[in-house]
Order: structure tokens, then sequence, then C-alpha cells
């Protein structure tokens, strides 16, 4: 693997973030139909906060970074904390299968390293294609709630999913 590679599929990469990816994906944050399906980022966009997440996730902390396609950042995915699976697709990306097969693969990889047992993923209730996403990873819907949501204001109401590890 290049440096700072994480994973490969056969059509993405999933490499470490850095401050040269400042700019494409501020540019993903900069579209308010992406960031409304976030929990934090924020809205109208913040250049300062997207160089905040523009950077390796320490090691202990958890694993992800910037999702590119060819040489084109196409939005970022990681499993951080305790083991919250999370994702970001730049619009004119979705509907290609590219939040499935990249986090199929960060799943994976999350569950081979050994340091989570099991994974849990929220999405709005009005972000359909997410949860799709999630229940083809194998995912359970568990309890709904509501989550805060910077970019919108407001706590909206939530879908929450879990997936355990498989058994050895």
């Amino acid at each position: 693997m290049g440096s700072g590679e994480i994973l490969r599929t056969d059509r993405l990469l999933l490499r470490q973030a850095g401050q040269e990816d400042v700019e494409a994906v501020h540019a993903i944050a900069s579209d308010f139909d992406v960031v409304r399906n976030t929990g934090t980022w924020p809205w109208p966009s913040d250049r300062e906060f997207t160089a905040s997440r523009c950077q390796p996730i320490p090691a202990d902390k958890g694993l992800g970074g910037v999702v590119m396609r060819d040489r084109t950042i196409v939005g970022m995915a990681s499993v951080f904390g305790e083991g919250e699976l999370g994702y970001m697709l730049a619009r004119d990306h979705w509907g290609q299968g590219y939040a499935t097969e990249i986090c199929r693969a960060l799943v994976a990889r999350a569950f081979a390293d050994g340091r989570w047992r099991r994974l849990k993923a929220c999405v709005f209730d009005d972000n359909p294609g997410s949860a799709r996403v999630l229940l083809k990873l194998g995912f359970a819907e568990g309890a709904a709630c509501t989550s805060k949501c910077t970019a919108r204001g407001a706590d909206v109401p939530t879908r929450n999913f879990t997936l355990n590890a498989p058994q050895a």
C-alpha cells in the first residue's frame, strides 16, 4: 500500500486525510444536501472546520480518511471512537454504490483489526439511501431516537443501526 493508504477496493481508495485535501473536501462540505445528512458538519460550510477534519486520524482513535475514485476525492469515511461508522459522499457520486463499497471494506478492516467487536451508525429518517447502505452491510436496526444535526441547527429523527463482529 502507498503512503497513507488504508485500504483499496476495486474502484476506490481510502487514505489518510491531509491538509492537501482541504479544498476538495470543503467543496463537498459546501453542498447543503451533503452536510444536512451528517451530524457535526456545519452550515454554512466552515473552512476551519473542514481543515480540522483533513488530518490523519490517530491510530488509537479510529480508522479512516478521504475516499478517492482514480485521483478525485469523492468523500470521506471512518470508524472512530466506540465504533461509530461515518461517511459522506459528494452528491455527484451518490447512487453509484461507492458508500456500500467503501464501507463494506472499512467494516471488514475494522473487525479484522480486532479493536471493535461492534459497530454502530445513525442516519436521519429523511436519508433512506444511507439506511439502505447499512442494511446491505448487515447492520440491524434498533430503537429510533433524535440526534443533533449541526447543519440543520435542530434535533432530527434518527434511525440507529448496529453490527456485531463475525464469530470466529
